[in-house]
């Protein structure tokens, strides 16, 4: 027992100054939100698709060791990317780019939120741009 609650804190590091806890398989955990480490993986388009791709993904991709499965995975919300944004240095291949969220403008159905990861502007745009992915899933 002493061994397993050793490994637990080796592998799933807190990282105080910014709340997250790294696990050491291709995941970062803030709170109960797990977050894919890899930033860039899933790579930049449109909105339709960013809400579909990460549907997808599951252990063994993008460097997943976590045995999450096809269907754990999803968009975050605009104020999930907050969340991330506040612990952007936790993560690898982090681009200066714009980041989908799941949630559409209430104004406007045609328009989702999105983040910019250099410099935490959050604005809307049209669904048909393409913007970066960034998935997660709700811990366990």
């Amino acid at each position: 027992m002493k061994k397993l609650a050793i490994g637990m804190m080796v592998v799933c590091s807190l990282m105080a100054l910014s709340g997250a806890a790294w696990c050491g398989d291709g995941t970062v955990k803030l709170g109960t939100l797990v977050v894919l480490e890899d930033a860039g993986c899933m790579g930049f388009m449109d909105w339709d698709a960013a809400m579909a791709r990460p549907n997808g993904l599951g252990h063994g991709q993008c460097g997943l060791k976590d045995r999450s499965m096809p269907g754990d995975w999803r968009l975050p919300t605009i104020e999930e990317l907050r969340s991330i944004y506040s612990a952007k240095s936790q993560f690898k291949n982090v681009q200066p780019l714009a980041y989908w969220s799941s949630t559409t403008w209430e104004r406007r159905n045609t328009l989702a939120w999105m983040m910019d990861m250099e410099n935490g502007y959050v604005g809307k745009d049209l669904k048909h741009f393409r913007r970066e992915v960034w998935p997660v899933r709700t811990g366990q």
